[in-house]
């Protein structure tokens, strides 16, 4: 009889420990296929609470950066945020040990100082910790609170709950091997992407040969890359010793952008050292303000609706030619140092894109009235006539002349002369469509090109411009007019000498019929000429 029970106990126990290994070998299993380290803390705290039944559980993981544990799963402690730092105290040196340890003595009071000291170690409850250890070092903690029968961990439950805290360890180091290797891969990318980005950049900055579209796609792509809501490009202009803004873009009234974009509403200039954008100019450094209210620097934050702003130098030779501008991030978040990165990486090229440009530009426009010159307008004008016999597209183009120019030259003296050519380069410039061109074809003599515009149309144009430059007020001069010839391709000529000369010829009989006036070349004109 004492034989059989014994028998039986022993089966009864080899089953028990066979049904606890296999419980150890599913918790192993689930453990070993999280990735996700808030899963993994939660599947070990839900294993130790269906194990042991006990009333509190934490785990804290070590912070390296901090030297301290934070509290990164709780059950029973009502989501209590808690760290502790580490200390050269007794707790610590118990933790140093790497051995699972009481926190309380045989009369359930704490065995340790700190505890004492600490409310929330106190809120806690704990009545064991089991260290994480991996390579010799502690990376976390697990603590266990009273059980719900108000017993003693006993021998079986201590050897499950040391093993789930040892492979507990491995897996949380396999976690974080993950999302380091996740986070590399993405850092690498999105260098990579970066890298093929700026490379696009730069291959399409050659190609763009026109001032204002170069710095329109410079904007783009900047405001782009930062995920910023809108920005600005601010070119220097050494004769006025001030940063102006050349494009903008972002802006919610499309109008008002297009109107600052044509020259046609000035923004506020800076200085250098002036503003945000002029200290960047300045210094030729970077400048970030993530928060602009109450910052000096910021000029009128509130009125611009501006929360942050990042400002990029362009330096050709380590000289700066102007700022880069972007602001407001669209998550808004802040302007971080490897949105400044990015920018620095695009403000390089652009900045050897716009020198480039910009010389080009000096070379084929006039410097007095600021329009194209003679030899750019013949060049454009004979691509466009290719352009146009290739599609069977139709333009035209208007011959414009002064009138009476010469008089203000002897009345008012050459520099009233030179003034007024001016402030008609620069009527010329906001009142023309972004598509037509302008150039000085020679004294106080224009010449427009309207592409893909018929006869009918440009008349309607240049009408429009003729009554818009009789409203010009000029300082200490008299009104100004002007007397417009029109001439179409292809009905007025087929080649760039008869256009032009059909216009002349159209213009002049504006003027032998009274000035201030648009005629249409026809054949009529050489019979009233």
């Amino acid at each position: 009889m004492n034989g059989s029970t014994k028998e039986t106990d022993s089966i009864e126990y080899l089953r028990q420990r066979v049904f606890e290994m296999e419980n150890l070998l599913n918790a192993n299993q689930m453990l070993c296929n999280i990735l996700d380290p808030v899963e993994l803390y939660s599947t070990i705290g839900n294993l130790v609470k269906e194990q042991l039944k006990v009333s509190t559980i934490g785990i804290f993981i070590y912070q390296h950066d901090f030297e301290n544990f934070e509290l990164v799963f709780s059950h029973g402690l009502n989501e209590l945020a808690f760290r502790f730092d580490e200390n050269k105290g007794p707790l610590w040196q118990k933790i140093l040990q790497k051995e699972p340890f009481p926190i309380k003595d045989a009369s359930g009071n704490p065995m340790f100082k700190e505890f004492s000291e600490n409310d929330n170690l106190k809120k806690m409850n704990s009545e064991w910790w089991f260290p994480f250890i991996m390579k010799q070092e502690v990376i976390g903690l697990l603590t266990i609170g009273e059980k719900s029968n108000g017993q003693p961990i006993d021998e079986v439950e201590y050897d499950y709950i040391k093993h789930i805290a040892n492979q507990a360890s491995y897996c949380l180091n396999a976690c974080n091997l993950y999302i380091k290797r996740q986070n590399e891969r993405q850092e690498l990318d999105k260098i990579l992407k970066n890298l093929s980005l700026l490379y696009n950049i730069g291959r399409a900055m050659t190609y763009i040969s026109d001032l204002k579209n170069l710095l329109k796609y410079i904007l783009e792509k900047a405001i782009g890359i930062t995920k910023a809501e809108k920005g600005s490009i601010m070119l220097y202009d050494p004769d006025t010793n001030q940063l102006s803004v050349s494009i903008i873009e972002g802006l919610e009234d499309h109008d008002y952008q297009e109107k600052i974009n044509n020259k046609q509403v000035e923004c506020k200039k800076f200085k250098p050292g002036e503003g945000v954008a002029g200290q960047a100019f300045q210094e030729g450094k970077p400048v970030i303000l993530n928060n602009t209210k109450g910052e000096e620097e910021f000029i009128e934050a509130d009125s611009s609706f501006v929360r942050s702003i990042a400002c990029i130098p362009m330096l050709v030779y380590n000289e700066a030619i102007g700022v880069i501008n972007v602001t407001n991030k669209r998550d808004n978040t802040h302007f971080t140092e490897v949105d400044i990165e990015m920018l620095k990486a695009v403000t390089d090229q652009a900045a050897v894109a716009i020198n480039k440009a910009q010389l080009q530009e000096v070379a084929i426009t006039d410097f007095l009235t600021g329009l194209y010159i003679r030899r750019y307008f013949m060049s454009r004008l004979q691509d466009e006539l290719i352009r146009s016999e290739r599609y069977d597209k139709t333009f035209s183009i208007a011959m414009v002349d002064i009138d009476k120019f010469k008089n203000v030259n002897d009345t008012y003296g050459h520099s009233a002369g030179d003034q007024a050519l001016k402030e008609t380069g620069k009527f010329f410039q906001k009142n023309l469509r972004q598509t037509d061109v302008i150039a000085r074809y020679g004294g106080e003599e224009f010449v427009i090109f309207f592409p893909e515009t018929n006869k009918e149309v440009a008349y309607i144009l240049a009408e429009r411009l003729r009554r818009k430059y009789s409203q010009i007020k000029l300082d200490n001069l008299p009104g100004l007019t002007i007397s417009l010839g029109i001439s179409s391709y292809p009905e007025d000529g087929k080649d760039m000498e008869t256009l032009i000369k059909n216009a002349d010829t159209a213009m002049y009989a504006a003027k032998q019929n009274g000035r201030n006036k648009v005629v249409k070349f026809s054949q009529g004109n050489l019979e009233s000429i």
